[in-house]
């Protein structure tokens, strides 16, 4: 079962190496730096979502509800972290998007965070794939 400790360890691991990867510069001299930074802050959002599906489950009683198919419940609780990581991701693409052009100088020194439409899409599907991942390893076998 996945703990909210396990979650919130992981977040920080990869927040630390984003803070890393911006101060030495990582996003621009190495441009495929970007898609594994999204697949697994999609990966580890993934894992929060399943930690508080957990929690949400024991309070709620989700599975008494969707007891009679399996299915169902493995359905519902993919969509549920798969839209949890996606919201994630998109309050993520809205942050750099303001950064760029809130920032000034800032980003002339760092380099643009959202330099096209492609790159927010390639994002977000990274994002994605991220979850998935992390949903089909982690989630709780019934």
């Amino acid at each position: 079962m996945i703990r909210f400790r396990h979650a919130f360890l992981a977040i920080a691991l990869v927040l630390l190496v984003h803070v890393f990867a911006v101060g030495l510069g990582w996003y621009i001299s190495l441009e495929w730096f970007d898609v594994p930074m999204h697949f697994f802050g999609g990966y580890v959002m993934a894992i929060l979502a399943l930690a508080l599906w957990n929690w949400i489950e024991v309070r709620v009683e989700i599975r008494a509800r969707v007891s009679g198919s399996p299915v169902a419940r493995r359905l519902l609780q993919a969509i549920f972290v798969v839209g949890f990581v996606m919201i994630i991701g998109v309050a993520w693409e809205w942050y750099e998007f303001l950064f760029d052009h809130f920032a000034g100088t800032i980003v002339q020194k760092l380099g643009v965070a959202q330099p096209s439409l492609a790159d927010t899409m390639d994002d977000l599907f990274n994002d994605f794939i991220g979850a998935i991942v992390a949903w089909v390893f982690w989630r709780k076998r019934p």
